[in-house]
């Protein structure tokens, strides 16, 4: 018997003595020896095989960097029914859900209250999620929620493009990438294009955006972030129409935007030139002012084209009548009622 207790007591004490630390093994038990002072490396070849926790700081770093990472959307979106967003919570991998925006604009989350998602942006329904999440479920949630189905939110490009109609939001888009959408503007199209915008509490208001100054410029701030219900009007371009006739070959009228320059030679050409019965060197340019009243100026076509006059500018509503020995007696009889003959019928340039 007191050979086994012996065998006993000499497992245990194996036992603690194996497990002390390396330093206690080796120091001697009694009246140690002076030592040499150790290498500076000595102590840590003497440490623990476990690495330190990381510092708060090197842990705060890792948490943001993290974080950061995550996927992130386009604030500026307005989220409605239809759209299919994923929501996560940082360091909790079992609650990452993929879930759809029901049609009343309402989802359902576990652990939670139904969250009326609709007419939020993504940063808003984070900030409400986690609201709720760190009430009783997660302590400090940090939430993310990334739109991975753009449904619910149609733009309407109206007025002078190729395809106007309804179109989609599909992630971050700018007034280019919505007109882009339907076919691109017309060569009707004027520079100005508005944004009829609804606004949350009934109403709406009016955005314009300069097309030429994102175009010819690149002015970037221009190209504004258009949202789901904007009405985007791209007007045509308002018309100034002038009128040639007499002894040309196609008399009519001609119809040109308002910052296009045209010259009398130019408008001339565009007529089909003088035939030849016409006396060039007798025209007449025929102007109406503001107040409607007629004034009527001589034009030398033929000394316009020989460069010995000056090619003047065209205006809105002017006449030029070129006579000949047939339409000399009868030109001037129409000039009374234009526009209303030739008008009916413009030539667009």
């Amino acid at each position: 018997m007191k050979r086994i207790h012996r065998i006993t007591t000499g497992i245990v004490v194996g036992l603690l003595w194996t497990s002390l630390p390396t330093w206690a093994q080796v120091a001697p038990a009694q009246n140690p020896v002076p030592a040499t002072p150790a290498p500076t490396t000595a102590p840590a070849a003497r440490a623990p095989a476990t690495a330190p926790p990381p510092t708060p700081a090197a842990n705060d770093v890792t948490v943001a960097v993290a974080y950061s990472a995550l996927p992130r959307a386009n604030n500026e979106y307005r989220l409605g029914p239809g759209d299919l967003i994923e929501v996560g919570v940082y360091g909790v991998e079992e609650y990452r859900h993929t879930i759809r925006i029901n049609a009343s604009g309402v989802v359902q989350l576990p652990l939670i209250d139904a969250v009326n998602a609709g007419g939020l942006t993504p940063a808003q329904l984070e900030q409400r999620l986690a609201s709720l999440l760190g009430t009783d479920v997660i302590k400090n949630p940090q939430v993310s929620v990334f739109v991975k189905e753009y449904r619910s939110q149609p733009v309407y490009v109206l007025g002078s493009v190729k395809s106007p109609g309804q179109y989609l939001i599909s992630g971050q888009m700018r007034i280019v990438d919505a007109i882009s959408m339907a076919g691109g503007t017309l060569g009707s199209a004027d520079d100005e294009v508005t944004i009829q915008r609804p606004l949350a509490e009934g109403g709406e208001k009016s955005i314009p955006v300069d097309l030429s100054k994102i175009l010819e410029t690149g002015n970037l701030a221009e190209n504004v972030y258009v949202q789901g219900g904007d009405v985007i009007n791209v007007k045509a371009h308002p018309v100034e129409t002038i009128y040639v006739i007499g002894e040309v070959n196609r008399a009519g009228a001609y119809t040109k935007a308002p910052k296009q320059p045209v010259r009398v030679s130019q408008l001339i050409a565009l007529a089909g030139g003088p035939m030849k019965t016409a006396k060039t060197s007798k025209g007449i340019l025929v102007r109406y002012n503001e107040a409607g009243q007629r004034s009527e100026v001589p034009l030398d076509v033929q000394a316009i084209i020989k460069g010995k006059s000056p090619d003047v500018f065209v205006q809105a509503n002017d006449v030029i009548f070129i006579p000949g020995s047939t339409a000399k007696s009868v030109g001037y009889g129409v000039l009374a009622v234009v526009p209303g003959t030739v008008a009916a019928i413009p030539w667009v340039f």
